[in-house]
C-alpha cells in the first residue's frame, strides 16, 4: 500500500532522516520506534506533504506523493494526526470533527464516520459541545484521532499518540488503534513507547539518527537481546 524508498529529508538545514525505506502493507499496523530525535516525525511528514524530501520516492497504491501539496495528499486516504494534535482549541468537539469531514462537506452522508468514532471514543459524545482547549490531553488525542477518521481514511498516521497522556489512558489509546485497524484500516504508527508499539503491531521499523537500524516482525524484534537491552530496559 505504501512504500517509502530511499527518501532523505533535512529539516532546519539538518538531515533528519537519510536513505530511509519502509514499506506498509494493507491491513497492517507498522510501528517506527526509536529514540527522540531519532527521526520518526520527519518520516511521517515527508509521506504526509508537511516536509519535501530530498530525494527518494514515497508512493501510496502505486501512486506517487513525493512533492504532492498536503491536502491533495490527504484527498488519496491518508490522514495524518500530528505530534502536536493541530486542533482548533476555541472551536467545539463537534465543529472539530466537522471540519474532518470537509472533503465531503456535499454528501449526505458527510457525518457517516462518527459512528465508528464515539464507538472508539465515548467521551467525545458526551464532550460535544466543549472547546477542544478544555478537554484533557488524553481526550485532545482522541479527539485529534477521530477528526483524521473523518476523512475516511485507508492509511492512518499516528506521531506519538501517547504523549502528553495520562498513563490510564495510554491503554485505550493503543486499543483504539487495533479496533481501528480491525475497521478496515491501515495505521502507520511513530512512537517513543517501544514496548507497548511493539506490542500491537505487526511489523516493526527502529530508527536511530535517521537512518534504519532494524526491521522486521515485531514478536522478533521485541525479543532481540540487543532492543531489550538499548530500547526496552530488560
Amino acid at each position: 500500500m505504501l512504500s517509502v524508498h530511499e527518501v532523505t529529508t533535512a529539516y532546519q538545514g539538518l538531515v533528519a532522516i537519510s536513505a530511509v525505506s519502509i514499506e506498509v502493507q494493507k491491513g497492517e499496523i507498522v510501528c517506527v520506534a526509536g529514540a527522540n530525535g531519532a527521526g520518526k516525525s520527519t518520516l511521517l511528514k515527508s509521506i504526509a506533504g508537511a516536509e519535501r524530501p530530498r530525494s527518494g520516492t514515497v508512493t501510496f497504491d502505486g501512486k506517487r506523493l513525493d512533492g504532492m501539496a498536503q491536502h491533495h495528499i490527504t484527498a488519496t486516504g491518508i490522514a495524518y494526526v500530528p505530534e502536536n494534535r493541530r486542533l482548533f482549541p476555541r472551536l467545539s468537539v463537534r465543529d472539530n470533527l466537522r471540519l474532518g469531514s470537509y472533503l465531503y462537506r456535499g454528501e449526505a452522508d458527510r457525518e457517516g464516520p462518527l459512528d465508528l468514532v464515539f464507538k472508539l471514543f465515548p467521551r467525545l459524545s458526551e464532550r460535544l459541545e466543549q472547546r477542544a482547549e478544555t478537554l484533557s490531553g488524553g481526550e485532545q488525542q482522541m479527539l485529534a484521532i477521530g477528526r483524521a477518521l473523518m476523512t475516511r481514511p485507508r492509511l492512518l498516521m499516528l506521531d506519538e499518540p501517547s504523549q502528553g497522556i495520562m498513563p490510564k489512558l495510554v491503554d485505550e489509546i493503543f486499543q483504539a488503534v487495533k479496533r481501528i485497524r480491525d475497521a478496515g484500516m491501515t495505521v502507520l504508527i511513530v512512537e517513543q513507547r517501544m514496548a507497548e508499539c511493539l506490542e500491537i503491531a505487526d511489523r516493526a521499523y527502529i530508527l536511530q539518527t535517521g537512518r534504519v537500524l532494524m526491521q522486521g516482525p515485531s514478536a522478533e524484534i521485541k525479543d532481540n537481546p540487543d532492543v531489550r537491552k538499548a530500547y526496552l530496559g530488560l
